[in-house]
């Protein structure tokens, strides 16, 4: 039986939420948590089999999340995705799974645990696409099954695999496209889709290769929308619209690139830390697919003016 989905953090094709709590005037520490917060820490050390390590590092991760949630603006999905990396990073499989299963109890919301209401942020308004440095033509669309071909090599998808999630894909990116151009509050058709269709992948993709597609989903959503990037990026973004002088085609296609870039780029900067010499081939190979998708897209003008910027954009430099 295939395990359920690991991370259940991240958003894109999965949702669901964990309360914000406000830290108060004082940051929260290991050593002035509340009644609340010292119970639901020992409950997830008895539910999850944590050991006097495991525990340390994640009260230490679950109140860095609180006092981070706490402050204004805070991006609460943000927040969640990496501190299911982090949580991902020394728990085993059963204890992750068991650990997802209590956030989306809401056994660590510490107002549900003290039994009353505490003082918390509003909840964050529904998500509406704004105007970014893309046009309307391009920030509705979807293109998850383009990104899911792409990425077959990197989350070792098998032929069969491939052949029964494509279609499903390809039908969420139609449906999705359609979403976003009826215009408004298209939050909740939105998620009742992502359910849907995590529904569908979960009983064909492994954890690991769902993980990595819904963090090239996040990804994707986040350059159309312009949320969520860094300085560099958006300069980037920019750039695509006023300099590099592509059509509607070719900034898809740059942004796939862009999508690609981040998520095998970040894996190989976590490789690099234990196996250099390992990160550094993949670096290349990485650098070489995305070469050869660049210049099946671009005239030679413009591949020659945009691939020194996508190579500093990926390797983390400056513009």
């Amino acid at each position: 039986m295939k395990r359920i989905i690991s991370l259940l953090l991240l958003t894109g094709l999965l949702t669901y939420s964990v309360s914000n709590v406000q830290a108060g005037t004082v940051p929260i520490t290991s050593t002035n948590l509340s009644p609340a917060l010292k119970s639901i820490i020992e409950n997830v050390k008895k539910e999850c089999g944590l050991n006097p390590t495991q525990t340390t590092k994640f009260t230490n991760d679950y109140v860095t999340f609180l006092n981070e949630n706490a402050k204004p603006n805070a991006d609460t999905r943000k927040l969640l995705f990496d501190a299911g990396g982090s949580f991902r990073s020394y728990l085993n499989d059963g204890q992750f799974t068991k650990l997802m299963e209590m956030i989306k109890a809401g056994k660590l919301d510490p107002a549900k645990a003290a039994g009353s209401v505490t003082p918390s942020k509003a909840a964050a308004p529904p998500q509406k696409y704004t105007e970014t440095a893309l046009p309307k033509t391009i920030y509705v669309q979807s293109h998850v099954a383009s990104l899911f071909k792409q990425l077959t090599p990197f989350m070792n998808v098998t032929q069969e695999q491939s052949t029964k999630a494509t279609p499903i894909l390809q039908e969420y990116d139609r449906r999705i496209t359609g979403i976003k151009n009826n215009g408004g509050n298209f939050q909740a058709p939105l998620d009742a889709l992502n359910a849907e269709t995590a529904s569908k992948l979960k009983a064909i993709l492994n954890d690991d290769q769902m993980a990595k597609l819904v963090l090239a989903v996040q990804m994707q959503e986040n350059i159309l929308l312009g949320t969520n990037l860094s300085p560099s990026q958006k300069e980037f973004l920019s750039k695509l619209r006023t300099q590099y002088n592509l059509n509607d085609v070719q900034t898809m296609a740059v942004i796939l690139v862009m999508v690609q870039g981040k998520v095998r780029g970040d894996a190989i900067n976590q490789m690099a830390k234990t196996n250099p010499q390992g990160a550094a081939q993949e670096l290349g190979k990485l650098m070489q697919d995305l070469d050869v998708q660049l210049k099946s897209s671009l005239s030679a003008d413009q591949y020659a003016k945009l691939k020194s910027d996508i190579e500093k954009l990926i390797k983390g430099q400056k513009l």
